[in-house]
């Protein structure tokens, strides 16, 4: 028996009956299915992450590090959603809500201080920031965390602008004390933004630093040397440790993406798809969906290798994974995990699922190819009323050694077929 993840060729009878229902309870079928004709052209690379960009290398310069942290693009779904950030979640709802909090106080104080705002139009306007502060509070602490990235960057401007126009009615002096207000949001980006917003936040609030020194300098309350010297103070704390803390983040990060992608196809690779599976179980489980765990191996791949050498072997690969990729990807997630073998992880309506089952052989093979190879698979599909989805998430490491007993079968009988039941 092979370890967890394998898929099998494609061969059907209808959706299986649920357990306990009318009709028999296991429903597949093993005829070969029919050679569809499909182009030989391999689709697009695919891959988890819209990372692309060239690695550093071993010991890259200081500058090729900064110009590879500023046009990495920024994979906010990653960061955010990860299994490994998910224990976070609710330590980055205190944080947040502790510097709204923070912010707010500052408010506050400033409304008591006697070089704070004067006059009806400043003092209603602090008190108008005061509210919005105590409103995101309640957000943060009640409403479920922000997880669009549309969110945390409205969070940003909140954070960046309220801060900017509460210090600003306060005499310089003490304004450029709040202005170290600006690397708690700073830290923010650093997390959970990418490398633009970041500067843009820095370049925003750098101005407000300079803008309040020379304010400063015009009243007489600092000599140039001694606003130069606060400006400069003021700036490098609120700037240097977010955009150092973001570039090694950003590097620790992209390692930890790779890790997930099957260097060859560009796809999930074992540890990818265990992290994304209990992300679909639980989708499945909660909209009452179909969930389908297909095995899918290359038959008598060792021939290609030994015929055709490996490159071609890898090519081989390659056009499969694409194949199965266009076939599965837009309903569930693919993965490589190892040599020839795929597998696919799908949620939706069982007959539809069913039905694009039944056709990945026909799907993945091709007559016309430059070396035509043919696939075996096994699925299992866990129907909505499945007494099974009692056994939790226990119940995907069961579908995934019947389907691969069920790949077995289909090879067994010839290949390039796949065997269907249900649990």
């Amino acid at each position: 028996m092979r370890e967890d993840f394998r898929s099998n060729g494609s061969q059907y009878n209808g959706p299986p009956a649920a357990p306990g229902s009318a009709g028999p309870r296991r429903a597949h079928s093993e005829t070969r299915s029919r050679h569809r004709r499909r182009s030989t052209t391999v689709s697009s690379r695919r891959s988890i992450s819209s990372i692309t960009v060239p690695p550093l290398g071993p010991q890259p310069s200081a500058a090729r590090v900064v110009r590879h942290w500023f046009v990495t693009p920024h994979d906010f779904g990653w960061v955010f959603a990860h299994k490994s950030t998910r224990p976070l979640h609710q330590l980055i709802r205190v944080v947040f809500a502790s510097c709204v909090a923070l912010y707010a106080a500052v408010s506050l104080l400033m409304l008591g201080s006697p070089n704070g705002p004067s006059g009806a139009g400043p003092v209603a306007y602090v008190i108008f920031i005061l509210i919005l502060q105590g409103v995101a509070i309640v957000w943060l602490l009640v409403k479920p965390l922000p997880y669009r990235k549309s969110q945390v960057v409205a969070f940003l401007v909140f954070g960046d602008v309220g801060l900017a126009s509460v210090i600003l009615l306060d005499v310089p002096t003490s304004g450029l004390i709040g202005t170290f207000l600006f690397s708690l949001t700073g830290t923010m980006c650093t997390f959970f933004l990418g490398s633009k917003l970041l500067v843009a936040h820095l370049v925003f609030a750098n101005l407000v630093i300079v803008y309040i020194g020379a304010a400063a300098y015009v009243q007489d309350l600092w000599g140039p040397w001694d606003a130069l010297a606060a400006v400069l103070v003021a700036g490098g704390a609120t700037s240097g440790a977010p955009i150092f803390a973001q570039i090694a983040w950003s590097l620790v990060s992209e390692d930890a993406r790779q890790s997930e992608i099957d260097p060859l196809t560009r796809m999930k690779n074992r540890r990818g798809l265990q992290n994304a599976i209990e992300d679909l179980w639980t989708v499945a489980h909660g909209e009452r969906s179909a969930f389908v765990l297909v095995l899918v191996d290359i038959d008598r791949f060792k021939s290609v290798n030994d015929r055709y050498g490996h490159d071609q072997g890898d090519a081989v690969i390659v056009l499969v994974a694409d194949r199965l990729f266009d076939h599965f990807g837009k309903i569930g997630v693919v993965a490589r995990t190892g040599g020839e073998e795929f597998v696919a992880v799908l949620v939706g309506e069982t007959e539809r699922l069913c039905e694009l089952v039944q056709g990945v052989s026909g799907t993945l093979a091709n007559g016309s190819d430059p070396i035509p190879v043919t696939v075996s698979a096994g699925a299992v599909v866990l129907v909505p009323d499945s007494e099974a989805w009692e056994a939790g998430l226990n119940v995907v490491n069961a579908a995934t050694r019947a389907a691969d007993s069920l790949m077995y079968r289909a090879k067994a009988a010839g290949g390039n077929r796949t065997v269907l039941e249900a649990m």
